[in-house]
């Protein structure tokens, strides 16, 4: 033995009584969510986009602007940068 007495093991029964009915409920609620989720009608297809005449690179980077505005930010940091260096 390693010094630590190996004694009988506690009774478990109301803690595995607990368990499993904590168990039941979650299967419940599982099998609840899943049949929701069925039940749900698949999203609408998006509005088809009016071409409003901006060139498609512009499209595209306000879209990036939108989605990601943290890079966005760096983005224009850096521009500013190097804008202030090239006209020094």
């Amino acid at each position: 033995m390693t010094g630590i007495e190996a004694g009988p093991e506690p009774e478990l029964s109301g803690d595995t009584a607990r368990l499993d009915r904590i168990e039941a409920r979650l299967a419940v609620l599982e099998d609840r969510v899943a049949g929701a989720g069925a039940a749900v009608p698949p999203p609408p297809e998006p509005a088809p986009v009016v071409a409003s005449g901006k060139p498609e690179w512009l499209t595209q980077l306000n879209d990036f602007v939108r989605n990601n505005p943290v890079l966005a930010l760096i983005g224009v940091i850096i521009v500013l940068v190097i804008a202030s260096h090239i006209l020094d």
